[in-house]
């Protein structure tokens, strides 16, 4: 659901906060961090699971606490919270709020509910039966699409210039 989540923060982020000097870079690495983080600990702790610490509401909010104490007003200050808030608005998206047990980790005590068999070998069957995730992601495609063309980013100083400085032309 990459392409989904990717689309959904970007729209969100931008319809909300209507700032034209977001990095981009850091916002899509907002979108992603959480699932490396949690997808990273499933691999190597085993579990059912997929949405571990990086999902709950601590992970962010330290995240942004230091942020907070690191920088101070400006350039460096709005990527790096572009990314917390990015990490937000992931959690919404994933409908964390309903897994209180993820989402409020660890007030209801230190345990994570991991489930009982390994989350990979059942991770494509899952992938492959849920079609509104499929229709999600041509949303996503779609969405992805409309933005690259208003920025004009078939030009490769453009895309140059994007990778660059993190801003979208559109």
């Amino acid at each position: 659901m990459l392409a989904w989540r990717l689309a959904a923060v970007t729209f969100l982020f931008r319809w909300i906060f209507r700032d034209p000097k977001v990095d981009m870079r850091f916002l899509a690495a907002g979108v992603v961090l959480p699932d490396l983080i949690d997808m990273a600990a499933v691999t190597f702790l085993g579990g059912a699971r997929a949405e571990l610490w990086a999902h709950s509401l601590l992970a962010p909010t330290l995240v942004a606490i230091a942020v907070l104490l690191a920088t101070r007003r400006g350039r460096r200050r709005r990527a790096w919270m572009a990314l917390v808030v990015a990490w937000l608005l992931h959690l919404l998206l994933d409908g964390m709020w309903t897994s209180g047990a993820v989402f409020l980790w660890p007030a209801f005590g230190w345990e994570l509910p991991t489930g009982g068999q390994s989350f990979w070998p059942g991770a494509w069957e899952r992938a492959m039966s849920d079609p509104l995730r499929w229709i999600l992601e041509v949303v996503g495609f779609v969405y992805l699409g409309v933005l690259w063309m208003r920025a004009g980013l078939s030009d490769a100083s453009r895309r140059a210039q994007l990778f660059a400085t993190g801003r979208l032309s559109a």
